[in-house]
């Protein structure tokens, strides 16, 4: 331990600010130049907005022909052909009272320098139920993942952070639909009552991997019956999400302005507008208003999703209460939920009310806090384990060097 107390290890630089002047000057003259172009851009996007708005079936034989010269091409269909891709909505149906049920969660992952290999999975749910002056309803879920066959793959390597948030998603619409069927009951199966199982990010899961692999398409699986399990209780599941970063729109106007003969797989990944965002296309929406509903071209939702009769639809909604300072959200729903008439405004109305005062919905904000683990809980239970293995074994547990270095800075 005496080199760590040595003056030089403590004082040497870790990072040298006065050598970055130059590059630091040099980014701030690039982020200038992005803005003006990506203004540029964006006027051109919105003017195409306006210029292509309407749906007829030469732009539906465009989105075909983009989707058959590129498979994965993530573009949008519009949902309802009778409504321009330019509309404006706000809800028209009257305010009501709602079941809120909200779930977040977060994950430990897997490290090969700490004291012992092993993942945690820690949901946070909410239940709000408007109306009855009841407190809110809260709940955590950890689950500790420790087993050799929960920590490799086929190949014996260490379970990667990307398959740790998959299963982590799959745990938060399980939980959605445990608890959806649990509100239900509450209300004796009215039906009358709309429930809303809220998660905080996209409802379509994503396949990052060949869709036909096995442990892929068991997850898909798994994720599809949550979500029919939710569809039994008369809730709808929504996916929120706050800062979108999604371009399927932008990509759809793109298609559009091609000629057919000009839709080549090249073409169609050469999106004019791949600088820019649908949310900054949609900034112009008044507070409290939304744009139409889309649905993504993504491989997995024209799949697997619509066979399972869950293919998931969104549209864009200003949750903001100041005319001057947008708040963009994507709102995901499935298409059945779109097929009941007015259910699309009560969902609008209810996510927006909730997110009064903070531009975020209320019930998404306390997921999150119930599921987030402390640097301080991981430590401890940590040191739980550490005990328990010393009691066994009486020998402890302990971290790589380079992780115990890292606890002295």
């Amino acid at each position: 331990m005496g080199y760590l107390a040595s003056p030089m290890w403590y004082n040497a630089a870790m990072l040298e600010l006065p050598r970055l002047v130059d590059q630091v000057h040099a980014m701030g003259e690039e982020i200038a130049r992005r803005r003006a172009d990506y203004a540029r851009l964006l006027a051109d996007a919105r003017d195409a907005l306006q210029r292509f708005h309407q749906v007829d079936q030469a732009l539906m034989d465009k989105i075909d022909t983009a989707k058959r010269e590129d498979s994965s091409w993530r573009g949008a269909r519009p949902l309802d052909e009778n409504v321009g891709l330019n509309a404006r909505f706000i809800p028209q149906t009257p305010a009501e009272d709602v079941s809120l049920i909200a779930v977040d969660g977060s994950q430990i992952y897997p490290d090969r320098h700490g004291p012992a290999l092993y993942y945690l999975i820690n949901t946070g749910v909410i239940v709000l139920r408007q109306g009855t002056g009841q407190a809110p309803i809260v709940a955590t879920r950890p689950q500790l993942f420790f087993r050799e066959d929960d920590l490799y793959n086929d190949e014996l390597e260490l379970l990667h952070a990307d398959k740790v948030n998959d299963l982590r998603e799959l745990e938060e619409m399980r939980e959605l639909a445990r608890w959806a069927a649990q509100e239900r009951a509450y209300w004796g199966g009215d039906l009358d009552r709309l429930i809303l199982a809220l998660t905080d990010g996209p409802l379509l899961t994503w396949a990052r991997e060949d869709r036909q692999d096995p442990e892929t398409q068991a997850r898909i699986q798994a994720y599809l019956r949550a979500l029919a399990a939710i569809q039994e209780t008369g809730a709808v599941p929504i996916g929120y999400v706050a800062r979108p970063r999604s371009a399927n729109v932008l990509r759809l106007l793109h298609v559009a302005q091609l000629p057919e003969e000009a839709i080549t797989k090249a073409h169609v990944r050469t999106s004019r507008y791949r600088a820019l965002t649908d949310a900054t296309l949609f900034a112009d929406l008044r507070p409290n208003e939304r744009t139409a509903l889309f649905v993504s071209t993504a491989q997995v939702n024209e799949g697997e999703f619509a066979l399972a009769g869950q293919k998931i639809a969104f549209f864009y909604l200003n949750v903001s209460r100041h005319e001057n300072e947008p708040r963009i959200a994507r709102v995901d729903i499935p298409v059945w939920a779109t097929e009941q008439p007015g259910l699309v405004d009560r969902i609008h109305r209810a996510i927006y009310e909730d997110a009064d005062g903070s531009g975020y919905p209320y019930v998404l904000i306390r997921a999150h806090e119930l599921a987030l683990i402390t640097h301080h809980e991981r430590m401890e239970l940590e040191s739980m384990l550490n005990i328990e293995v010393m009691r066994r074994t009486a020998q402890p547990l302990t971290p790589s060097v380079k992780q115990e270095l890292k606890r002295h800075f």
